[in-house]
């Protein structure tokens, strides 16, 4: 098996607690992805390479300071 990358756990809620951003919907508009993909992030998904990118530049967070790697698991791209 290899690892994953996924989100680091409660990350999107407290960003949108954070940075006063009212619901998810307007999370997503901000990334530039659809609202199912940041749920199915959120619920342990992997994410592309184009939605972290997208956590980098909206709220400048490393790639370590938002994601963390799964070992031995096959994560689904979300």
């Amino acid at each position: 098996m290899s690892s994953s990358v996924r989100i680091r756990s409660g990350l999107l809620q407290r960003l949108r607690e954070t940075r006063g951003i009212v619901n998810e919907l307007e999370q997503a508009r901000l990334l530039g992805v659809d609202r199912s993909t940041l749920r199915r992030v959120d619920s342990g998904k992997a994410p592309s390479s184009a939605f972290m990118a997208a956590v980098h530049d909206a709220f400048g967070l490393s790639l370590g300071e938002a994601f963390e790697i799964v070992p031995g698991t096959t994560g689904e791209e979300a």
